[in-house]
């Protein structure tokens, strides 16, 4: 298991999984666009950043389930469900240690424009970061939360970044409230527990860092903030202290989100940075939007409370937040059918564990839920729209689905009704001649 993100690039590398690029790119669109063609199936390190001699930028780390189980010291994908939702239950508060900053700016020496932040599509209002996780502590609770928001930089120590209303938007209200701003702390290149951790919408109040600390075992450590009274990873690779300013806000966007498409323009909050933690050789963590690593984090903790819910309405073998479904809006089950209507319990409980998701399809244990052609495969051949596709006219749903309101929803039993021989795929028997051959024409051509 990967105690930091270092350690996570050594495992990744022994098993082949990291693509070194060491040709000079800038990372205004030639870094990104090398990225979107190859982050499906490797990591990506590059080591000749135009402008940026000191620094390496990693992409796709987590940019799959195996690499992020790999990474966990899992054996299996499905694994990680069960890993994260034990955490959950049993969180492990971190101890102090570590936060060996070799560069530390602070005052007229913080600049923006030293960090080789990303450009990444042509009509992005700029570059912006992408896999930093803001740490905050709550004025009225002291309770701790850690959060993922894409943020561009307006000014040498200024950003401005997304809140979505959840937890960090509740702190920041409570901030408002006491006439304070909120002091905050954006971290970039963690280890994987607590990269998946952030990622993990918990109850308000509860502390994402608990979990990250039990994914763990807890070995987490902790470091004191040098210009805020907060504490955050000490294996972060950069750490930008400062406050969130309550009473200001300016234009976000337009950028790229988990569809493809562009998200409205909005005012957002502005973190205002105090001061610049950096360490030696320092490892630029940036996420592709709407690419595989995206989809990755953002979709996995969200299959961890579908699987969790969903296997108490029926006998549940894999989830999946389909990469066709921008990994966010599209969520296939495979179960074991005890009932002929479970299917719908089933549908219907993904939906109240993932409120995002717009269509939910459900399908037999023979479907391989992770390819697009399969699933499809048994919504024509084993579903009926008259009897097997549920509407559900209105209903909460996703801020980043503009098909337009009110939002609705979709359920499509595709499991087997009947006579289950006329269901089933014909398959052809194989021999070890045949998959000898197999080989030796794959390995040519």
């Amino acid at each position: 298991m990967a105690s930091n993100l270092r350690e996570a690039i050594k495992i990744l590398d022994r098993n082949g999984l990291v693509l070194r690029i060491k040709d000079e790119l800038s990372t205004k669109y030639e870094i990104p666009y090398i990225v979107s063609r190859f982050e499906h199936e490797k990591a990506l390190i590059f080591e000749n950043v135009t402008g940026y001699t000191n620094f390496r930028l990693i992409f796709g780390i987590y940019g799959d389930r195996k690499r992020l189980a790999l990474l966990l010291g899992l054996k299996k994908e499905t694994d990680i469900y069960g890993k994260l939702l034990d955490a959950i239950r049993n969180p492990i508060k971190p101890s102090k240690g570590g936060g060996d900053f070799s560069i530390n700016l602070t005052g007229d020496q913080v600049d923006l424009k030293k960090l080789p932040i990303p450009k990444f599509y042509e009509k992005d209002k700029g570059p912006y970061i992408t896999a930093g996780i803001v740490v905050a502590k709550d004025i009225e609770t002291g309770s701790r939360n850690l959060s993922y928001h894409r943020m561009t930089p307006i000014s040498k120590n200024k950003l401005v970044m997304r809140v979505v209303e959840r937890d960090l938007w509740s702190y920041i209200n409570n901030a408002r409230k006491e006439g304070k701003n909120l002091q905050a702390t954006v971290v970039i290149g963690v280890d994987p527990a607590t990269a998946l951790a952030a990622a993990t919408t918990l109850p308000l109040y509860n502390d994402e860092l608990e979990v990250a600390n039990s994914l763990l075992g807890g070995n987490l450590k902790v470091t004191n903030g040098l210009k805020v009274d907060i504490e955050y990873p000490a294996n972060a690779e950069i750490a930008l202290e400062g406050e969130i300013l309550v009473n200001e806000n300016e234009y976000e966007g337009p950028f790229t989100d988990i569809t493809g498409t562009y998200d409205i323009v909005r005012k957002q909050p502005v973190f205002s940075v105090h001061a610049i933690r950096i360490k030696d050789r320092p490892i630029f963590h940036a996420i592709l939007p709407a690419g595989t690593e995206h989809k990755t984090l953002m979709g996995l903790p969200r299959e961890a409370k579908i699987y969790g819910i969903v296997k108490e309405v029926t006998t549940l073998n894999d989830v999946y937040l389909a990469d066709w479904g921008s990994g966010w809006l599209e969520c296939i089950l495979s179960i074991r059918k005890r009932h002929p209507d479970e299917p719908i319990n089933a549908g219907m409980a993904a939906i109240t564990a993932h409120p995002s998701v717009k269509k939910v399809i459900i399908v037999d244990e023979d479907i391989n839920i992770r390819n697009c052609k399969d699933v499809y495969w048994a919504v024509i051949n084993r579903a009926n729209p008259a009897r097997d596709y549920l509407i559900i006219p209105r209903a909460k749903g996703s801020s980043l689905d503009h098909s337009g309101e009110p939002r609705s929803k979709v359920i499509i039993d595709a499991t087997i009704k009947g006579n289950e021989n006329i269901f089933r795929k014909a398959n052809i028997p194989v021999s070890e001649r045949a998959l000898i051959t197999l080989k030796k024409l794959q390995d040519n051509y």
